[in-house]
This record gives C-alpha cells, structure tokens and sequence, in this order.
C-alpha cells in the first residue's frame, strides 16, 4: 500500500495505525500538498455489503461534523475494492499514551480536556450522532494542548434504527456504559458515561472497574459501584468528584440529560472546586411528566422486582457468555479433529509440515524421500515480506492429509524487489518525481533555502544516489527555496568616525561600499552621509556608500614660481609637484615650445612645501617655498 495513490491525489507514505475496521495510513494531499490520514476498510469487511452501505451512511455521518475539537472528515472514496476516508492528520499522541507516562494529571489539566472532550459530544449530540467508543485511545492531544476526538467514523445517527451490541462489542470494556455491558439500546447518554470513565481515570490514574477478563469487567460495570476518586487522590476537588459520580452512574436516567448540562457544570468546576454544586439531578433536567400511582401494599412486591432484576441481569450476562465460550470451544474442537484426521482421516494419512517461512535449501535436504515426502520448487517470486531463499507458499497446503507418497510443490521468495535510488540532486523537483515514479519509489518533500541552488532544485536526498532500496520505498528531497531573503534595517552612521561605521555595517549583514571624501565643518574622519537613510530596511547584504570628512576647510596663500625652459629642444613637458605634511600631489603638468620660456605657475597652501619641477619626466629643480614668510 505504501507508495499507492488513491483518486489520483492521496499518496501513501507510512501506516500509522490500526484497529479491527480500518488500517489509517499517513499520506500526502497531491492537490493541496498537505498531510492527510487516510482510513482504509479491512480487505475482509469490503465483501459485507451491508457493512459497506452502514460504512457509506457513518462516513457522511462524521463528514458532517466541524469542531475544532473533532478530527475533520476530508473527503470519501472508493477505488476498486478498496474503501477509504480522507481525515485531518493529527501530529500528536493519544490521551492513553499521556495517561501511560504520567499518570494521574493535575485537575486542571484533567479539567480542561474534559472539556474539550464534552464540547465535541455536545456538537456531535446536536446532529444526533453517537460515537460509541469513546476512550482515551481515540481522543488524540496535539503539541499546543488542543484534543481531536477521532474515530467518529464508527458513529452512527441516533435517529437510525437501534443500536445493540450482542455478542460483538465495540471499543473497550473498561470504558462500557452498563447498558453496553449489557448489549442494551445505547443512546447519548452512553457517551456521558464513557467520558466520565475518561475522567476518572485522568484524575486518579486508573479506570474505575478493572479485572482478570473482560466478563469480569463487564459484570462490575453493571453491579458495583466505583470507589469515589478522592479516595485514591486527596488533591482532585469536591465538584470534580461529583461530576464523575453523576456521569458514570449505573441508571442513565441519573446521569446527564445531555452533554451540554455536563459542559455547564464543567466550566463551573474551574470557578466554584471546591463547591458540591452537582448534589443530584435537579426538577430541571426533566420535563415534566405523568407519574402512576403505585399502590402502598406493593412496595415490598417492587424492592423484590427490584432485586430480582438486579440478579437476573448477572445470570443473564453470565449466560450469554458461557455459551459463546461453549460454541467457541466445541468449533475449536471440531476443526481441529477433523483437521487431524480424527473423524476422517484413515491411519494410513498424515498431515502435510508447515514448510512456510522455512529455508528452502534446510528442507529440501529434509524431504527428500521419494517414498514418502519430496519437495520441488515451482518458481521464484519477489515478495516485501518474507526473506529471499524461505518458502512463500506450498501446495498441498499445511495440515492437509496424504498419503505416501507425496511431491510437495512450493513458491520460494526472491526476497524484495530492489531498485537503485538515481542521482537526484541538481534537477528539477518535477524531473526528480519522475524519475521516481518510473523506479516505483515514493517520495516526500522538505523545502529549505540555500544561498546558490536555485528555487525548485533538488539539494539532496536521502538515500543517497545508487543505494538500493525497496520498490516503494520512499525517498526524502531536499528541495531549494531559493536565497531567504532578510531584512535589514539601516543605521544611523552619520557622526560616526569612519572604522566605527564600517565595523557597524558589517555587523549588521551589510556591505561597504565606496568611501569619499568632503571638505567638511565636521572633525576630519568623521562620517558626513550615507547612500542609504537611516531606518530604511533593506536586504542582506545590500552595499552602503559613506562620504567622510578631509576637515575643516583652510586659509591657504598663494606664490608664483618662474621656470626657464631648456633651449636645446623644440618642445619640453614641464611637471610641478608639491611634497608637504598632506602628501604629495602634482599641480601643473603641461607641454610647451621653447619660445614660451619663462613658464609661470601658481602655488597654494599653508607652512612650508618643497617644490620639484621635471622636464620631460626628469627631476631637474627642487626648492622650498614658505608660504607664511
């Protein structure tokens, strides 16, 4: 099944779960790609039409329910002979698994579930439908706390035709109404009851009635009376009490009237805990209604009805299951005589081995008999489930009675069809679904970013390129999202000296760009602008220009130097540079004739500079000038 896509959309990836009407299977929405729970019926309840037509009336049944505290019914269908619900998939763990690790909760855990629990009956009430089975194991807790009560596939309209149990039962018997127990009409108030239950044992750590079977349980849920939970756990209050006596009593006309009158008290349990508020059943919780008169000579005649009633439910329980156990067992007896040849079989048969999941080489060197057993194989097949080289089936089948001499003919197992997991990374995620789909694989998608694959290319996977695997296997893709995109909000560098913005900007994700320089009134190193304002978000690693301050700016004075230009050549480059604390810097570089002797060229600045003059690239003067002198 794994690996199978149902109504072309629901693709199956693990089983999760089961229980004796359905195996529920994780799967993947191909269309809204999310995670779905898929409940698929037992291959042998599929050939009871009548339980296929009960199936189609219970799915519509739960699809109408929409509760935040209700797993939520998808979709219905059917594809060849197999029949399915699609429902919300629950990441989480049973109410029984949270019981199992810690036990007793405190009361206000405890409280809130039950209330949670009673809003989904009460929802479900309303539409008139009964789930039947409530227990903690089908009462699911996701990782914020919220309860899903799952399992309402199984619930039928109360305004359908009565329900009884008989011999089969449904669910556990530790959470059984008495009238369960029974095999009586089961309604809403059963519901109440098995919730009670639930609370008893979130409460207290255990369920009110346990024993050595199943009958002996039954039986206490009909005749005895619970031990009051705060006599097991001092801490839960006087209301929570009540409210479980109240909802677990034996009569259902003393439980509830509805789960909305158990919701009521439920919430008022949180405000008032300490408060007996639940002391009975009150005038109105019942319509009014006619009463007979009973005649005083008859009340011993109704305590004797009342015992006698009381006896003939035990004898009758007891009854009904002695004489299951009774037919069980002579069926027992009967198959297993006649499969061993006690009424039938002469002396001169024997029964077939078991050669089933042997190792074909060990028991072909077994049988090998021509007078009595040989063994041949008939073919090789692949098979998920048993190992390669052991016998899948045989024929004549085990147990069968021969007589000598006998061939048996058996299919051995090639063991799982493998296939190599193909080199996936760097190719389309729809390229990679394909060629998986061609090598029968299954596959699941996790999407993350990376800084250089490209959106919608596979990164990697798991397995690895060229392991070999089962066919149906499922392997897991990585797949890119592209770069993630952060924001950045922008810094204010503005008087800030320069290191300090750059230290600054890197810090912040960002880049430096280029670094100018201003004749500025701000101290010299300090940062004037920026590219990018302040408080501006911007991507990762967007790049900031600065502009820093040269200084203040100076009062400089002017000289005039005269240069001589060499007569010996036509035509001669002049240079001028200034050398002082600033650096040095070219001032005039120009070509000129001969005949333009003398050049004059203007010098500015402050203090003292030496001055080189070049012809033609060649130093040929060097002097010094004070411009304060």
């Amino acid at each position: 099944m794994i690996g199978k896509v149902l109504g072309n959309r629901y693709e199956i990836i693990e089983k999760i779960g089961g229980g004796g009407m359905a195996i529920v299977y994780k799967a993947r929405c191909r269309l809204l790609n999310r995670f779905v729970a898929v409940k698929i019926l037992r291959h042998e309840l599929t050939e009871d039409r009548e339980f296929i037509s009960r199936f189609n009336v219970e799915s519509q049944a739960a699809a109408s329910l929409s509760h935040p505290n209700i797993v939520s019914v998808y979709d219905v269908g059917q594809q060849d002979d197999i029949y399915y619900i699609v429902m919300e998939y629950i990441d989480g763990i049973t109410l029984k698994e949270l019981i199992n690790k810690n036990g007793a909760l405190p009361w206000k855990d405890a409280l809130n579930f039950s209330i949670q629990i009673c809003s989904a009956l009460e929802h479900a009430h309303k539409k008139h439908i009964v789930h039947r089975d409530i227990k903690p194991h089908n009462i699911m807790i996701t990782k914020d706390g919220m309860v899903k009560v799952t399992d309402f596939g199984i619930a039928r309209a109360a305004t359908s035709t009565t329900v009884t149990l008989g011999g089969n039962t449904i669910g556990s018997v530790h959470y059984f109404s008495p009238e369960q127990a029974r095999g009586g009409y089961t309604d809403e108030k059963s519901d109440i009851y098995s919730l009670g239950v639930v609370m008893y044992e979130l409460l207290t750590g255990r369920v009110p009635f346990d024993g050595e079977s199943p009958v002996a349980v039954a039986i206490k849920h009909i005749q005895e009376e619970p031990i009051p939970p705060r006599n097991i756990n001092k801490n839960i209050p006087v209301a929570l009490q009540a409210i479980v006596l109240k909802a677990i009593s034996k009569e259902q006309s003393s439980r509830y009237l509805s789960a909305a009158a158990m919701l009521k008290d439920l919430y008022r349990a949180f405000d008032e805990p300490d408060i007996d508020f639940v002391s009975g059943i009150s005038i109105d919780d019942y319509p009014t209604q006619k009463v007979p008169i009973i005649p005083v000579n008859g009340s011993d005649e109704m305590g004797k009805t009342k015992k006698k009633t009381k006896k003939e439910d035990k004898v009758a329980v007891i009854a009904a299951i002695f004489t299951s156990l009774i037919l069980i067992g002579l069926i027992t007896f009967l198959g297993y005589g006649f499969l061993n040849g006690r009424f039938s079989a002469s002396e001169n048969e024997h029964p077939v081995p078991n050669l089933i999941g042997k190792d074909f080489d060990t028991i072909k060197s077994i049988y090998n008999d021509p007078e009595k057993i040989t063994v041949v194989e008939v073919r090789q097949e692949f098979n998920d489930e048993v190992e390669k080289g052991k016998i899948i089936s045989q024929d004549p089948s085990p147990n069968t009675m021969i007589k000598y001499p006998q061939t048996i003919e058996v299919v051995v197992s090639k063991g799982p069809k493998t296939v190599k997991v193909p080199d996936l990374t760097n190719k389309e995620y729809r390229q990679a679904e394909i060629e998986l789909e061609r090598k029968d694989l299954s596959y699941r998608v996790t999407y993350e970013y990376h800084d250089t694959i490209p959106e919608g290319i596979v990164i990697r996977h798991i397995p690895e390129a060229g392991v070999e695997v089962k066919v149906g296997e499922t392997v897991h893709l990585f797949v890119s999202q592209g770069r993630e995109i952060k924001m950045v909000k922008v810094d204010n560098y503005v008087g800030k000296t320069e290191d300090e913005a750059k230290r600054m900007i890197g810090q912040a994700g960002l880049v430096v760009g280029d670094i100018t320089t201003e004749v500025n009134e701000r101290p010299k190193g300090t940062v004037i602008s920026q590219s990018i304002p302040a408080g501006q978000e911007v991507e990762e690693k967007t790049v900031i220009d600065l502009v820093v301050s040269e200084g203040k700016p100076t009062d400089e004075k002017e000289r005039y130097i005269n240069i001589n230009l060499p007569q010996d050549r036509e035509t001669v480059r002049v240079r001028v540079d200034t050398i002082s604390a600033q650096g040095s810097k070219t001032v005039y570089d120009q070509v000129h004739s001969k005949d333009d002797s003398p050049v004059t060229v203007k010098l500015t600045g402050r203090g003292t500079i030496t001055v080189q003059v070049y012809f033609d690239g060649e130093l040929k003067a060097e002097d010094t000038i004070n411009f304060e002198g």
